[in-house]
């Protein structure tokens, strides 16, 4: 495949939306206002209906613009689609995104109609993203096809994460979480039924893309599994991770996604398998989906497995412990070194061991002393620190400056954990927003994220490993 053929699917400067609109609640309505809210090139709405859309000379057809467009974006019923597929394909068109439902997914008049407008798609060479899709989402060039209301849809600002999602609701409420989780993205497609550009052709493309380090992937069928698992591999080998989730892995499941997007889901077992192989990092749950991607988007590569843990609060510490040693990490021992030098810099009844407690009225000058002899320690490949901000002793802006100059300064991957509410949550979101360090709530969430970020890293080395000739 040469990927440069995708380009005009996130960078082009001009694009035709073919169904646009000026009526509430229409899909080319709401297409029409995303991308001229923050789309840097030419727009050429095209409506039989109208000579002007929000103060832009309208067209009656493809055929009647002034110039080809890179890009095409088609929202008008299923049953007109094979036709403006071919006028476009007469007018030059190489790129479509086609937005429109009513095709395979609905049964066998619709495989039929999605049949035809694949055969005047390859007869004029266009390549066609969808249909039944929300299309694609660019945060450096504004391109937004997502057709919900923006007050209803936030979506994240530019940053190094990619998502490709079969579903296209689903795709947008993860784009939504994303957002609000302060995770930048690159690039975001829906890709629906993949009628002609399929998943793993859009993964070789963001393998090489350099706004791109990570990839999430939402799947639910796959006709190519054996090209979709060379592209991970590919990611993988290249330093990308590829986080996947599958959907359909029980019976009814698997029958629900033939009605979704028309694709048979297959044993999970095995999808499972070939996708672990290949290097993939699989999860299981939404919640995960997003632990995985701040992780491996935000923190450094971790040099081992063993994980110290620095606290005000002793049951947090507890808690936390388990939870690394439950998932397979290691919670390791600190020098005599680390210890003895800890023995004298913090109060009597702190705590030296793993976790090191630096009691509740801990101020942020004795975090910072701790942390930074954690830090120093070769037994310690990780962090983790937990603030109990109930405590009034802890003051949530000079810890974050020690944490954020800690963590540049060692470079080692540390995460923040507290447990609390709105006030807890207000900090926790400050501290990530200044210093993409990740937070949680939880223990548990907390452990899971260096979990993954260490599987997908051991995924990484393996398959170097195997490509150089060794294990």
């Amino acid at each position: 495949m040469n990927s440069s053929r995708f380009d005009s699917f996130f960078n082009p400067r001009h694009i035709a939306v073919i169904g646009a609109s000026q009526t509430e609640g229409t899909i080319g309505r709401a297409i029409t206002v995303n991308l001229l809210e923050r789309f840097k090139g030419i727009i050429y709405p095209v409506n039989v209906k109208y000579d002007e859309l929000f103060g832009l000379k309208t067209y009656k057809s493809c055929l009647d613009l002034p110039e080809t467009p890179d890009l095409v974006v088609i929202a008008v019923p299923a049953k007109a689609v094979p036709q403006v597929i071919e006028e476009c394909g007469r007018k030059g068109v190489k790129s479509a995104v086609v937005i429109s439902a009513g095709f395979k997914e609905t049964g066998p008049e619709g495989e039929e109609l999605e049949r035809r407008l694949l055969s005047s798609a390859k007869e004029h060479g266009v390549r066609v993203i969808g249909p039944n899709c929300l299309g694609v989402y660019d945060a450096y060039s504004g391109l937004n096809t997502i057709f919900n209301p923006p007050d209803r849809q936030k979506v994240p600002p530019p940053g190094n994460v990619a998502f490709l999602s079969q579903s296209g609701a689903l795709g947008a409420a993860i784009l939504d979480w994303l957002a609000e989780s302060n995770i930048g993205m690159s690039k975001f497609v829906s890709y629906g039924n993949a009628a002609d550009v399929k998943e793993w052709e859009l993964l070789e493309y963001l393998v090489e893309d350099q706004r791109t380090r990570v990839i999430m992937m939402y799947i639910e069928g796959v006709e190519d599994g054996r090209n979709l698992v060379n592209s991970i591999r590919k990611a993988t080998r290249a330093g990308k991770p590829v986080i996947v989730l599958k959907a359909g892995k029980s019976e009814k499941g698997m029958k629900a996604v033939a009605s979704h997007t028309g694709s048979l889901a297959g044993s999970y077992q095995v999808y499972e398998a070939a996708l672990r192989q290949s290097g993939a990092l699989t999860v299981n749950e939404l919640n995960d989906f997003i632990l995985a991607a701040k992780s491996l988007s935000w923190l450094p590569t971790p040099r081992g497995e063993r994980v110290i843990i620095v606290t005000n609060g002793g049951g947090a510490g507890v808690l936390t412990t388990d939870a690394v040693e439950l998932l397979g990490l290691t919670p390791s021992e600190l020098s005599e070194e680390t210890r003895k030098y800890l023995r004298s810099a913090l109060p009597a009844a702190a705590s030296v061991g793993n976790p090191v407690d630096v009691l509740g009225d801990a101020p942020p000058e004795r975090y910072e002393t701790a942390m930074e002899a954690v830090l120093r320690d070769e037994n310690a490949d990780m962090v983790i620190v937990i603030g109990i901000m109930q405590s009034p002793a802890f003051r949530p802006p000079e810890v974050l400056e020690s944490v954020k100059k800690l963590s540049e300064t060692y470079r080692k991957p540390i995460v923040f954990v507290a447990p609390g509410g709105a006030y807890t949550v207000e900090n926790l979101k400050k501290i990530e927003l200044e210093s993409k360090i990740p937070t949680f709530k939880t223990p548990e969430e907390a452990a899971k994220s260096l979990y993954f970020l260490v599987s997908w890293h051991r995924n990484y080395q393996r398959l170097r490993e195997t490509r150089d000739g060794g294990v």
